[in-house]
């Protein structure tokens, strides 16, 4: 006598693998909360990676765009020649993080990381539908990150 299973027994296995694959699908989803955060610090400490690269002699400067950002370093023939190094390489914003250029000064995109012994006065933002962060460079070339209301 073959024994197989009961049509019961079969939609409970398939609602269980149901139940498991919609919260898998749920929890792979990039959490769009923490992601800016994360986003803004991660620029803070890229940024003063760059900046301390730059006070030890190498001629870097930051490429700011609303899209994105990168370093590029400043060749013998004063050209701006972009970075392919893993850390300070072009990055492009998630989708949903919005960035922009509060203070700068005039001479940029990109702004030299290090010139007469400090780095430039720099404020950027990044904003999302519900948080927003301000990131400002200090002359000694750290970056602080304060969250403010959007």
């Amino acid at each position: 006598m073959s024994r197989g299973f009961t049509l019961i027994e079969v939609l409970v296995v398939m609602l269980i693998i149901g139940v498991l694959a919609t919260g898998l699908t749920l929890s792979l989803r990039p959490d769009s909360h923490r992601q800016i955060q994360d986003e803004a610090y991660r620029l803070a400490r890229v940024l003063e990676q760059a900046v301390d690269a730059a006070e030890t002699g190498e001629r870097i400067g930051l490429d700011w765009r609303p899209g994105g950002y990168g370093f590029r370093r400043l060749d013998d023939a004063g050209r701006w020649q972009p970075l392919d190094d893993e850390l300070l390489r072009a990055r492009d914003w998630p989708e949903g993080i919005h960035a922009a250029l509060l203070h700068a000064p005039q001479d940029g995109p990109p702004w030299l990381l290090w010139r007469d012994s400090q780095s430039p006065s720099l404020l950027l933002t990044l904003a999302s539908a519900t948080r927003r962060f301000d990131l400002a460079l200090s002359p000694l070339g750290r970056v602080t990150v304060t969250e403010r209301a959007p």
